[in-house]
């Protein structure tokens, strides 16, 4: 929390002990439970500034139990301490749906490191045991290892004796000969995996879908497509005789989201967004891997698919719960007691992301790992059952969808479809090893089992297709099997680009489509925009931003800013909007000056994306799809728009008119009228969806071009290493 050298922190009337973890007045002592002092601890680090809820969340709280009454009862616990003399109220202030304050100088006291003094330190709260440690400055200080981890929460460092030393580098010496025995064979492959595909799968034109792996790594449960009443149903593959079994068929979409850890059954989700059904069941197998018997486990409330586990000593699920903090699209980790259905949280993730998904037991049952989706960046974190020992472990740009242990639970591997690479993380270490991936088909999704690869082939392809509003009628201009994406609708044609390392840029006009040979060196994209007065497109990934000449083929100018970019729209010709997320998980607007590289805020209220006006407003879309509008010479905002209804949304600006498409359907919002109105209702969520799309404005009306993304059959296949 402190400088090590920090040992007493003195506000008001009292003295914070920062060694005995204690509050100290004149008349008491008041000994803190480690929430409470790690609580105070970031007021003291924060003095005299207002501190979201959601702040305390993701930077200060320890317990794995986080909601609304929690926080109230942690601020309520620490008022009450600091109020225990007459000369000190209200030193935490409240601010009304901000946050709160800590309204108080404070004062460090430093350790004289070139005094030979003795001090005592009494520890005595729930981390440590009762302890006297008396020692000087230059003297070789020793602890118990009851004590240890306390005193390196607090900043205390030790200086370990030779003895001490010599025993703790052999302790590392046997951990990594352990350690490298469990990896060799990953690390001494080459840096390039040829595979050649297996079929486990029927060939009857289906689309497959979910890998779900059993924790016996003996059963592949997979989601198939029935053709015949475009239902979800699930199979369950042997993957020593590979026989196909139907195990699950419902009048609704089933899919496998989980297993008991014994493999004995299996944890599916019954879903149909129309009929507002959400349900999360249980099928228990017999020897033959045919189910014996179906139990309803619980109304899930979700429009998307889970992920869950199970913690069977304590006859819980562990699961991705959906509409965390009111938001339809975030979620977290929750704990269910399946006999009273009971439940707490188990992460508690930040307004600004989408949550916590695709949780994964180890195969010692004792720890969960976890991803965190935010825009633009996926994060890995291990906790115990409960949510406590979080642990961020690694973070990447790149899209991962699913992350697998190792069978002696030391290393996660996960497979990015995108740039086919294949990763590796030793838990240990933090050290990543990836390799490419060279196989005889295009696998989609990858999943690590203990010794084998298994995988299934793309399941959806991307489309360009122009689409006549007036008409009511669509052509298709791009057909591949590579995926498209953004496509940037301009007055006498299109551009787009296209998945592959690099990426790549193509045009189409006049009915012709060319690739433009630019090198872009960007790997994917987060957001981009195109400003029709200087012909410029600007691109961002991560923190980079780069700006591109179509027409010169050519990457003109490249720039790098201090924190991850969300969103970007060009405001003119010298200015870009950003959306940068700040480090109190807050996402602003700021003005980004292209010439002089300066950064203005200009919105403080948080943001998702954003848009420039023809007035030179900019409308803007919040956590909770909410959209205003903000002036920003009178620096007034008003209200536009509410589609918190929807989950995710893409939306574009074209005059005083607001396009939006929830996947299905695709709607047109009047900035001046206040009208909406229905442009497309045929699209089927299942089968086609509305990935993106612009606005244009060509003979006979106003036309969109649409990247619709399509499923196709495809096959869950085995893959093998070859040399």
């Amino acid at each position: 929390m402190f400088d090590t050298n920090v040992s007493q922190v003195k506000f008001a009337d009292w003295t914070l002990c920062t060694r005995s973890c204690s509050l100290i007045s004149e008349i008491t002592t008041q000994e803190l439970t480690p929430l409470s002092y790690k609580i105070l601890c970031y007021f003291i680090l924060n003095p005299n500034r207002i501190i979201s809820r959601d702040e305390f969340v993701s930077s200060v709280w320890a317990n794995h139990y986080v909601d609304d009454n929690a926080i109230n009862k942690a601020i309520s616990d620490l008022r009450r301490l600091l109020k225990a003399t007459n000369d000190s109220p209200n030193l935490i202030k409240t601010h009304y749906k901000k946050g709160y304050s800590f309204i108080c100088e404070v004062e460090y006291v430093y350790e004289d490191s070139t005094t030979l003094g003795e001090y005592s330190i009494d520890a005595t709260s729930q981390a440590t045991n009762e302890i006297n440690i008396s020692t000087t400055a230059n003297e070789t200080r020793s602890l118990n290892s009851s004590t240890q981890s306390s005193q390196f929460l607090l900043g205390y460092k030790e200086k370990p004796s030779s003895l001490f030393s010599l025993k703790y580098f052999l302790l590392i010496i046997a951990f990594l000969i352990a350690g490298g025995g469990a990896t060799y064979w990953w690390q001494t492959q080459p840096k390039v995996l040829n595979l050649q595909s297996k079929k486990l799968s029927i060939s009857d034109n289906s689309v497959y879908s979910l890998l779900s792996l059993s924790p016996s790594n003996d059963k592949l449960a997979v989601s198939k497509l029935n053709p015949k009443n475009n239902v979800d149903e699930i199979f369950l593959i042997d993957l020593e005789t590979h026989k196909n079994t139907k195990i699950i068929s419902e009048e609704l979409d089933s899919y496998p989201i989980g297993w008991a850890s014994n493999s004995s059954s299996i944890y599916y989700q019954i879903i149909n967004n129309e009929q507002s059904i959400c349900e999360i069941w249980r099928a228990d197998f017999r020897v033959n891997n045919e189910v014996a018997a179906k139990e309803k486990v619980l109304d899930c409330e979700s429009q998307y698919i889970l992920s869950l586990v199970t913690d069977e000593l304590s006859n819980r699920i562990i699961y991705t719960k959906f509409g965390y903090r009111n938001v339809p699209s975030l979620s977290a980790l929750v704990a269910r007691d399946l006999e009273t259905g009971e439940e707490f949280q188990v992460t508690s993730p930040n307004i600004d992301s989408y949550g916590d998904r695709y949780v994964t037991l180890s195969p010692k049952k004792d720890k969960v790992v976890f991803i965190r989706s935010k825009v633009g960046l996926r994060q890995i974190f291990v906790a115990n059952l409960d949510g406590s020992m979080q642990e961020l472990l690694y973070e990447t740009p790149e899209s991962i969808r699913r992350v697998s242990w190792s069978s002696d639970a030391n290393n996660l591997t996960w497979y990015v479809s995108n740039s086919k690479k294949l990763s590796t993380l030793d838990i240990s270490s933090k050290q990543v090893v990836t390799k490419s991936l060279k196989a005889d088909s295009y696998i989609d999704f990858m999943l690590p089992g203990f010794n084998s690869l298994y995988g299934a082939t793309r399941t959806s392809d991307n489309d360009i297709f122009e689409y006549d509003l007036k008409s009511a009628s669509q052509e298709k201009l791009v057909d591949s099997r590579a995926t498209e994406f953004m496509p940037i609708a301009v007055k006498e044609g299109f551009y787009f680009f296209q998945e592959g390392e690099p990426m790549k840029l193509f045009s189409y006009f006049n009915k012709e489509l060319v690739q433009n040979d630019i090198a872009i060196d960007l790997p994917t994209f987060g957001s981009g925009d195109y400003y029709e007065n200087s012909g410029l497109i600007a691109l961002s990934y991560n923190k980079e931003l780069r700006l591109i000449d179509p027409i010169k083929k050519k990457v003109i100018d490249k720039f790098t800013v201090q924190n991850q970019i969300v969103d970007l729209a060009w405001f003119n010709k010298e200015n870009l909007l950003l959306v940068l997320e700040s480090k109190q998980s807050e996402q602003h607007v700021w003005m980004f000056n292209l010439e002089t590289e300066e950064l203005q805020k200009i919105i403080h209220q948080n943001a998702k994306s954003i848009a420039r006006t023809d007035d030179d407003k900019i409308l803007y879309q919040d956590f909770y799809n909410n959209f205003y509008l903000f002036d920003p010479q009178e620096g007034i905002q008003k209200f536009i728009l509410s589609l918190s209804g929807y989950p995710y949304i893409h939306w574009k600006l074209y005059g005083q008119e607001l396009y939006y498409s929830s996947g299905s359907s695709l709607f047109k919002y009047s900035l001046e009228t206040l009208q909406e109105t229905n442009l497309i209702d045929d699209f089927n969520t299942i089968e086609k969806t509305i990935a993106d799309f612009s606005v244009t404005e060509k003979l006979g009306g106003l036309k969109l071009i649409i990247q619709i993304q399509s499923f196709k059959s495809n096959e869950v296949v085995l893959l093998n290493v070859i040399q």
